[in-house]
Parts: structure tokens; sequence; C-alpha cells
């Protein structure tokens, strides 16, 4: 149950961070022909932390559905027991470097929080709530990843969690 809602709410904020992005780029598409002096000058910044925030919320996802980075090509040749010992590995590496960034991004977060960092633009925006969705999206994926390495480790079901050429299809 909970496990849905973080999902549902995963895919809800990816979805609101990309229409607000979208939304934001027309306007300024507009603006810049229609009535320039009114342009913003902070508005492609919060494009970018819109699609930023998005990508980074949508790792943890990827990480879920077995679709973050893996040679799936590769591991799918080899046998059932192959496959389990290749993803628990994967697993732990990807366990092992998103706890690293995450612990380096909070660090940069702490150090733009310290020293009040600020966009050059006119709203001055925070950096550190820029920066903040690094260690949150890394941090989601490291949970993903240990959630995933648990069901390989204890609740492996040859049927569903091994790769085959229906996934590849899938995945066109």
């Amino acid at each position: 149950m909970i496990l849905k809602i973080w999902a549902k709410t995963e895919d809800f904020l990816m979805g609101l961070l990309a229409m607000m992005a979208l939304a934001l780029i027309c306007f300024e598409v507009g603006t810049r022909y229609f009535f320039p002096r009114y342009l913003p000058d902070w508005g492609s910044e919060f494009v970018i932390y819109f699609v930023v925030w998005g990508i980074f919320l949508g790792g943890s996802s990827l990480v879920e559905e077995g679709r973050h980075v893996r040679a799936d090509i590769v591991i799918r040749m080899f046998s059932h027991s192959t496959q389990r010992t290749l993803e628990i590995i994967n697993c732990l590496a990807g366990i092992l470097f998103c706890g690293v960034v995450f612990w380096f991004a909070a660090d940069v977060v702490n150090f733009a929080y310290t020293m009040d960092e600020r966009s050059e633009s006119s709203i001055l925006f925070p950096l550190y709530l820029y920066y903040l969705g690094m260690p949150i999206g890394f941090g989601l994926m490291v949970i993903r990843y240990i959630m995933r390495l648990y069901r390989y480790l204890f609740m492996f079901d040859p049927e569903t969690m091994v790769i085959t050429d229906d996934d590849l299809v899938r995945d066109k």
C-alpha cells in the first residue's frame, strides 16, 4: 500500500514538474514574441530547476521497475541463477554508488545553505533548494535498490524476475 502511494506520488510530481516546465517555456516563447519587454529573467532558470528535479525523482521509479542502468542484452543470455547473482551485484553497486553521490550531494546542499547561495536572476532563488533534488533523488534510489536487493535475496521468483526476450520488446 505504501509502495503504491510512493510510486503514485513520484509519478504525480514528475508529471507536475514536466507540466510546469512546459507551461513556463510556452509562456516565455509567447512573451518573447509578443511582449518582449515583460519577459522575466528567471523563466529559463526555473525550467531547468523543474526538469532537473523531475529527472532525479524519475531515477527511483526506474530502479523499482528494473529499467535503470544495466546490461540487459548480456544478462539475459545467462541462466536464472546467474542472472540472480548479477542482479544482486548490480543492486550492491547501485547502493554503493547512489549512497556516495547522496553523501556528497548532501554536503553541497549544506554548503549552499550555509553560504546562502542564491541564483543570479532577479528572484534570487536559494540554490540549496535546487541542489536538494540530487540527494533526495539518490536517497530514494538507495532505498529502492535496498528493496530490490531484498527481493532478489529472499523472494526470488524466476518466473517474474529474470530478463527475457519479452523485456527487450517491452523496452522498444
